[in-house]
């Protein structure tokens, strides 16, 4: 190491932090709609009569939790978009308040 701060190199790109933003509630979309779709199940005429008895009571299950599974995720999805929008924003105002204090500051020096 220089014996400097190993965080001078961080970058922030807002503009890619909207694109996962961005991302991020696209996901969330698909997520609700395979979390209504799994909703529906599978009726129990889908096995015939010889299985349904066997085979819909699984099936049944496995789509009960698969929504429920898709259901948070998408609730994951939604939420951690809206922080990192808001982190974006937070971090865009950081920046412009130390542009504007480095310039201050620059200015008082001249």
């Amino acid at each position: 190491m220089t014996g400097t701060a190993a965080n001078q190199q961080i970058i922030i790109d807002a503009d890619l932090l909207q694109t996962h933003v961005r991302a991020l509630e696209d996901a969330a979309g698909v997520l609700r709609i395979a979390a209504a779709n799994a909703a529906g199940g599978v009726g129990g005429e889908a096995f015939g009569a010889l299985c349904t008895p066997l085979l819909a009571p699984a099936i049944s299950a496995l789509a009960e939790a698969s929504q429920s599974t898709l259901e948070v995720a998408g609730a994951l999805s939604t939420a951690t978009s809206a922080a990192l929008g808001a982190t974006t924003i937070k971090f865009s105002e950081i920046e412009e308040t130390a542009v504007n204090t480095f310039r201050a500051i620059e200015g008082l020096a001249l």
